[in-house]
Formats: C-alpha cells, sequence, structure tokens
C-alpha cells in the first residue's frame, strides 16, 4: 500500500476542520429563516460532505421545506463573510502528513467539492497552496462528489496509472467517488455516524497520523 505515486486530498473535514464553521453559519439560517433547528450530529448525519444544491434538495425533500438554492447562497456567504474562513483551523497531523509526502517526492493534488476561493482563502492563511500541484474544485466539473468526475478529472491531470494513486477523504460520498472513480481511498473520520457509511473504504483510520503510520511509515 506504500507504492504510490500520487496523493489526491479532499479539503473539508480531512485536510481543514470546517464542519463546524459550516455548521454554526447553517444552522442560525436554518432556524431564523425555515423554523428548522439542527445540531452537530444533524448536520454530520445529513449535510457533511455534500454541495449546497444537494443540501438544498435534501432539505426540501426530506424536511418539506422550501427553500430557494440561491437564497441559500447568498445567505450562507454572506455569514461565511462575517465570520471569516481564515479562522478554520487545520486538521490535527494536516500539515505533518503533507511534508511526508512531499518528502517522498509524490505529486500531491486536491479534489474538493468547495470553490477556489475557499482553497485559495483557507490554504492560503496556512501557508499550503504551494504543497499542491493542481486543484479540482467546483468550478472545474459539473457533476461533483459523488459523482466520480472529480476523481476522473484529477487522474486524467496526474497521467499516471489509477494503481499508482491514493486519495484521502473523509465522507461516504467523497469514497464514494473515488472508488466510482477506480482509485484507492483511504478514508479518515472519528464521527461514529459517518465511519459507518465508509464500509466501502480501502482503509478506514480515526485521524490522519494513523493514516500516516499505515501507509508510509515503512515506505
Amino acid at each position: 500500500m506504500n507504492n504510490f505515486k500520487a496523493v489526491l486530498f479532499d479539503l473539508d473535514g480531512t485536510l481543514i476542520d470546517s464542519e463546524h464553521f459550516y455548521f454554526s453559519n447553517w444552522a442560525p439560517i436554518l432556524s431564523e429563516d425555515y423554523g428548522l433547528t439542527i445540531n452537530f450530529e444533524d448536520w454530520i448525519s445529513h449535510f457533511a460532505g455534500h454541495t449546497l444544491a444537494h443540501n438544498v434538495a435534501m432539505l426540501n425533500r426530506d424536511f418539506k421545506l422550501k427553500v430557494d438554492e440561491e437564497d441559500m447562497w447568498f445567505a450562507t456567504r454572506s455569514r461565511y463573510a462575517k465570520a471569516d474562513m481564515r479562522t478554520i483551523r487545520l486538521m490535527p497531523h494536516a500539515q505533518e502528513l503533507l511534508e511526508v509526502v512531499k518528502s517522498k517526492e509524490l505529486t500531491i493534488g486536491l479534489v474538493t467539492s468547495s470553490y477556489k476561493t475557499t482553497v485559495d482563502t483557507v490554504l492560503g492563511e496556512h501557508k499550503l497552496l504551494d504543497y499542491f500541484s493542481f486543484f479540482v474544485t467546483r468550478e472545474s466539473v459539473e457533476n461533483p462528489k459523488p459523482h466520480p468526475e472529480p476523481y476522473l478529472l484529477a487522474h486524467k491531470n496526474l497521467e499516471l496509472a489509477k494503481a499508482d494513486i491514493l486519495v484521502v477523504e473523509d465522507t461516504s460520498t467523497g469514497c464514494t467517488a473515488a472508488k466510482e472513480a477506480g482509485l484507492f481511498c483511504a478514508a479518515v473520520s472519528k464521527q461514529a455516524v459517518e465511519r459507518e457509511r465508509l464500509n466501502h473504504a480501502d482503509v478506514l483510520t480515526t485521524n490522519l497520523k494513523e493514516l500516516e503510520n499505515i501507509l508510509f511509515s515503512a515506505s
């Protein structure tokens, strides 16, 4: 498992600890504008790892709300700006793992459903942008995760055999995209509800340090 030539990282919940940030900004909107109260476990169960379009559709379908996607886009972006995404912390051991991968001269890519502005803001704040050879963001594809298109595009950019590529994800949505693209996927999550949905991952760990020990310590 340690002969990879490239590593593709997800962003939210994998490299950056953003789920509490998104939850803290969505929850007031849902409560104040739509009368729906959610807790963090609800966020992880229903929202985490999905696009805004998916979450709006889910709210309308499963919670019988009448949420307009454009309205929600403006409402969330307004709150994100006020909350300042630059305050989002890295996940534990994220920079150390990037250093290990870089030291082994592996190509590093980012494959995320977030927009490039989010990538630039958060990873730029932590001075991590230079670790990545390329970025596949929401603007890059027509079909975001769980569709395999983001990872198929990343594979095309790499010009490597699929067996040479490792994907690091934290949600079932991302893992599904990777596996549907024919790639090896290591999932990292300490959330019990998410771990139950990650039985299709090739490797499942609770944190990035554990992943480093499994995949790279002997390479």
